[in-house]
């Protein structure tokens, strides 16, 4: 995958996938667009640049037969696919039953605890306490991951069910995740978002927006769980900020591409 792609490139990159296609239909499959004679197509500069892309393997060069058909590679989809997918995190089913991870690593071995903890952090369980960890989604997969950081079994402790004392799923997940900073996080990206420059500002005002953009919306995703939408809060604001982001990229593609994405969607070959 790209790591150092541009910020300017990486976003025109998202706006092209999301001019394109659907929203559930977003980075799934291959990305062709038509570009219309005014926007880029007679400009030396954004051909120099599209060159570059396709020499990286990033995109399909324009074909002889229709030289405004730009597509997205799978190297190209993959160097902008998010970690997660809020839609389908969002989407999944879930059968009512909570996964926890207890684990018991003597105080000593601390780099142990941190490994663990650092692990199950990055796969979004939510902590009920620094030992107790709490996940609605299946383990099979992490217990793999997770034993084998530990040559003792019986450190580990996996667990499914539920509360048997009446406690609501609401808090249970509001005792496991901090939705407070959680919103936070969502409310920090939807003020830099509404602060987008106009087409016509400057390239250093754009570089500054999408410095800013990119590194508030990774942050929100970092901790954000994206839980089944039946145990998301009331007032949390992580689908505002999807929307609100991707309204902006469908925005910048209209100025990037010739019509409405709706005007240019093609099927896959």
């Amino acid at each position: 995958m790209p790591r150092n792609l541009r910020l300017e490139t990486r976003f025109f990159l998202e706006c092209l996938a999301e001019a394109s296609l659907d929203a559930t239909e977003l980075l799934l499959r291959p990305a062709f667009i038509k570009l219309a004679p005014g926007h880029g197509c007679g400009d030396d500069n954004f051909e120099r640049k599209l060159r570059i892309l396709a020499q990286r393997g990033i995109i399909d060069r324009p074909r002889a037969t229709d030289r405004r058909i730009i597509r997205l590679t799978e190297l190209g989809r993959s160097s902008i696919t998010p970690a997660v997918d809020p839609d389908q995190q969002w989407s999944r089913p879930w059968d009512g039953i909570w996964r926890f991870v207890l684990f018991d690593v003597a105080e000593h071995d601390r780099k142990l605890r941190d490994r663990l903890r650092r692990e199950l952090a990055a796969t979004r369980l939510g902590y009920l306490q620094g030992s107790v960890w709490v996940t609605p989604d299946p383990l099979a997969g992490l217990r793999q991951t997770i034993s084998s950081l530990t040559a003792d079994p019986e450190a580990l402790l996996f667990i499914e069910g539920r509360p048997c004392a009446g406690e609501r799923d609401a808090a249970i997940v509001a005792g496991a995740w901090n939705f407070a900073r959680i919103n936070e996080a969502h409310r920090k990206y939807l003020r830099i978002h509404d602060t987008i420059p106009a087409p016509a500002d400057s390239s250093q005002q754009w570089r500054l927006w999408l410095a800013a953009e990119r590194e508030a919306w990774q942050e929100a995703a970092a901790i954000d769980p994206f839980l089944p939408e039946r145990l998301l809060p009331s007032d949390y604001l992580g689908r505002k900020a999807v929307r609100a982001r991707r309204k902006a990229l469908r925005t910048l593609a209209a100025h990037y591409f010739a019509a409405p994405a709706a005007a240019h969607r093609s099927p896959s070959p």
